[in-house]
């Protein structure tokens, strides 16, 4: 196994600003009101003096979609609630740069996600390749759950967070609920950090395409369908996270090189129904960690240097599942110190859902009970 560079590990620090901080109440935003350009205009203006905070104070604070901006850092107080509009014709779509195509997936299909289709690129908050931006505090971002009859599966509306072709984004502490589809969806990502991030509701958590030196750190999730998901990930590390899902903990769709996922907490049931389960509303764990390099669309490459280290595991159907389709490999996969409890489907350390599994597999120490 590859030594995980991850140099962010001693460099990751809370979110600050030595800047005088610039508050949105100053421009204009009122609780209870629809506050979307007085809230840009604060933005803009922390942009203007080359960066800083801008503070939501505590109150509910209405808005469409809303830029971050290089260098700012969108601090939410306790008691702040930054919440989506419920009209989905008001959000905006990030509309790529460069050439992302490589991340879509699931074409021809109810869940097609294309990075040229603008209604799936909708979001409430978008990072357009910005450099250190932030969002930090201890707020919520609620998206509210927003119906779209011409978004994905004919419901969901907008991702609560999309940010692409950006680097040292960081986001700590904020609790993101009811996203209208993922509650954060990144594309060609360097250095992204999230730390202590809650997020509950919706559909998938952290939904990341493209990623170089990430970090997800004690975050805890309670979410209505994938908890963690994406890939094309380079040194991804996820540790000290709690994990609980209607669908599947981590779902890796797409190669990546050295990911590490340790010292965390898989548990089911989940405590939020699955969103697309229909009136059955099941909230059945299904993996804990589900690896599907090419699952969702055919993604050239190869997963390797994968680690699963100190994980214990509750209430869920089985640990660890692979799916390796046409023109994805799959080798050095390493399970250490996994306890898995309370299990439905199979008591195998890994599940494979056809013939084209890791080349190389290693279990050391593992535990496995219905």
């Amino acid at each position: 196994m590859k030594r995980l560079l991850l140099p962010l590990l001693i460099l990751i620090q809370a979110c600050a600003s030595t800047s005088e901080p610039i508050f949105i109440c100053d421009y204009g935003a009122v609780s209870g009101e629809r506050c979307t350009s007085a809230i840009q205009a604060a933005l803009d203006a922390c942009s203007s003096q080359g960066g800083g905070r801008v503070i939501v104070p505590a109150g509910t604070f209405l808005s469409s979609t809303l830029y971050l901006r290089d260098k700012v850092e969108l601090y939410l107080e306790e008691g702040a609630v930054l919440q989506g509009v419920e009209d989905p014709d008001a959000y905006q779509p990030y509309i790529p740069h460069n050439d992302l195509t490589r991340y879509d997936s699931g074409n021809g299909t109810a869940n097609s996600n294309c990075v040229n289709d603008r209604q799936w690129m909708k979001a409430f908050i978008i990072g357009d390749g910005v450099t250190d931006a932030a969002i930090c505090g201890p707020g919520t971002i609620d998206g509210s759950h927003v119906f779209d009859e011409r978004g994905e599966e004919n419901m969901r509306g907008p991702h609560t967070i999309i940010v692409a072709e950006a680097s040292g984004f960081h986001m700590k502490d904020v609790h993101i609920t009811r996203a209208s589809n993922y509650a954060f969806l990144g594309y060609a990502l360097q250095e992204p950090v999230f730390e202590g991030v809650t997020i509950t509701e919706g559909w998938d958590g952290i939904h990341i395409r493209g990623a170089q030196d990430a970090v997800i750190k004690g975050c805890s999730f309670q979410t209505g369908d994938d908890s963690i998901a994406g890939g094309y990930w380079e040194n991804m590390l996820i540790e000290y996270c709690e994990i609980n899902s209607s669908c599947n903990g981590i779902r890796i769709i797409m190669p990546c090189d050295r990911v590490i996922i340790r010292n965390s907490r898989f548990y089911g049931p989940g405590v939020y129904p699955h969103r697309t389960s229909g009136e059955a509303r099941r909230n059945n764990m299904l993996f804990g960690v589900s690896l599907e390099p090419g699952a969702w669309g055919k993604a050239s490459g190869t997963m390797q240097h994968i680690l699963l280290q100190n994980l214990s595991m509750e209430n869920l159907s089985s640990p660890v599942a692979t799916s390796v389709r046409e023109g994805s490999v799959a080798q050095d996969l390493t399970l250490q110190n996994v306890s898995a409890s309370g299990l439905t489907g199979a008591l195998t350390p890994v599940v494979s859902w056809n013939d084209l599994g890791f080349r190389s597999v290693s279990i050391q120490n593992c535990t496995f009970t219905r």
